[in-house]
């Protein structure tokens, strides 16, 4: 007999067996959709969040927009080209879809990190190598400033030295006049000018000072930026020692001569770098702009400063060297006139000893004249004649009203001659007395002379170059 009927139609396997086959199966289709859903997630574009799916006719707009385009040539021949913009071309498919990001690191992912890790790290070394260089350019520029303001500084000094200098001739000056005769301190031009030349110096000094002063307080400022900055090129130039520095061929590279700024327009032939934003954590920190604008701030003053000084100094020199020649004008001038005067004086002193001669001659002859007029003073004289009790006179008084005016005459003639005596006397001591004034004024004049000539010759010694405080300090004049 065979098999039965029913045994030999319908599936042969399990029901139990072919639905564990089909629930083996789906969800193996299941795993896969799902598996292939994720890799694809892998690559593909990450959707925004919230944003809604995608309709299909958008989907199929989108790959048809990756599709090769129809282009016609300049020949004629019409040839399939890729849309243009970024994206992956599949010349095989004819497609370019666009580039997709992995969520995975590729096999190629270590090398493209270092790669890139090598290109940030560069950018910034070369950002940090033009901050250190404009940094130095800057440390360069502040310390010739610094330099150039020290010797302005000392030009300065030697000027306030001179100045004060000329205030100590100024004095000794004054003190030596004080040595003149009396008749000889009368106050004249030169006094004047020596007051008026004290004051202008006085003046001169304190505003030299006050210059000095303020110099010494930019050259503060310029040596605390200067620190600054020094340390900013330290701290900075830390990572560039794997990278050449030539730091002004940096600047030059960049389009610029100067460290001042890289923010100013550039000039349509040449491109330039810009001065970056500061960044704490960047190579232009706030540190190094704050330092780059001070130093830019203090170059601008360092130039008005400069001038001030230099003014200063050209002032100081002008009006010391006009104080020095017009009160050496005026020297010289009284030193003219008291040499005219006092050839006047010698002149009138000859005149006066002259004149004394001839008034002495005239006593003289007059004392004879009154030893005449009174008589013999011995009776062994010859000439008796002329005494009142001669025999001609007596006999002639024997008569009543016989009296001569011969004793009257004499008598008059004899106080006349006294008088006259006494007159040239008096004109004799005060010839004397004018002689002696004479000579005390030509010696007087011949020391205003000489005082005003030494006076001359100090100012002349101390206005040179050579001349220093202290030799002019220890000067004993007399």
């Amino acid at each position: 007999m065979g098999p039965p009927v029913h045994l030999m139609t319908g599936q042969v396997g399990a029901e139990k067996w072919h639905r564990d086959a089909h629930s083996t199966m789906e969800e193996a289709s299941k795993v896969t959709k799902h598996c292939g859903k994720e890799g694809l997630d892998l690559w593909r574009p990450v959707p925004a969040p919230g944003q809604p799916e995608e309709p299909p006719y958008e989907r199929k707009l989108r790959k048809d927009s990756w599709k090769f385009k129809l282009d016609v040539l300049a020949t004629g021949e019409v040839r399939k080209k890729p849309p243009e913009g970024p994206g992956v071309t599949l010349w095989k498919c004819k497609v370019k879809p666009p580039p997709w990001i992995s969520k995975i690191a590729g096999p190629c992912f270590r090398d493209y990190t270092n790669t890139k890790t090598n290109e940030y790290v560069a950018q910034y070394t070369r950002e940090t190598r033009m901050v250190v260089s404009r940094l130095r350019q800057a440390l360069i520029e502040i310390n010739e400033q610094v330099k150039a303001l020290m010797h302005a500084r000392e030009r300065l000094d030697a000027t306030l030295s001179k100045i004060r200098q000329s205030l100590l001739t100024n004095k000794q000056s004054q003190a030596i006049r004080e040595h003149r005769p009396t008749c000889e301190k009368i106050p004249d031009k030169v006094d004047a000018l020596m007051k008026w030349e004290k004051e202008e110096f006085v003046k001169l000094k304190t505003k030299l000072e006050g210059v000095m002063a303020m110099s010494e307080d930019h050259l503060k400022a310029l040596g605390a930026n200067r620190q600054a900055l020094d340390t900013l090129c330290g701290e900075r130039g830390r990572v560039l020692d794997l990278m050449p520095q030539p730091l002004r061929m940096v600047l030059l590279e960049a389009g610029r001569d100067s460290w001042l700024g890289l923010s100013r327009p550039s000039s349509p032939w040449v491109e330039r770098n810009e001065t970056p934003n500061s960044d704490p954590i960047g190579p232009f920190t706030p540190e190094c702009a704050a330092a780059l604008d001070d130093a830019r701030r203090l170059t601008a003053l360092s130039k008005d400063m400069m001038l001030k000084v230099q003014q200063a100094i050209t002032e100081a020199q002008d009006i010391r060297y006009t104080a020095h020649n017009v009160i050496e004008n005026s020297l010289q001038g009284k030193r003219e006139e008291t040499l005219c005067h006092k050839e006047k004086l010698d002149m009138t002193l000859g005149g006066t000893r002259s004149t004394l001669h001839r008034c002495q001659r005239f006593q003289h002859e007059m004392g004879i004249t009154r030893g005449i007029t009174l008589g013999p003073e011995s009776s062994k004289y010859l000439e008796t004649r002329e005494k009142l009790t001669r025999p001609l006179v007596r006999v002639y008084q024997r008569h009543v009203g016989t009296q001569l005016p011969e004793p009257s005459i004499l008598n008059q003639s004899t106080s006349l001659l006294e008088r006259c005596i006494k007159e040239t006397g008096e004109n004799i001591q005060q010839l004397h007395n004018t002689r002696s004034h004479l000579r005390d004024c030509i010696h007087d004049k011949l020391t205003g002379y000489e005082v005003d000539g030494s006076i001359k010759r100090l100012r002349q010694r101390n206005i040179h170059p050579r001349a220093c405080t202290q030799d002019v300090a220890q000067l004993v004049y007399s």
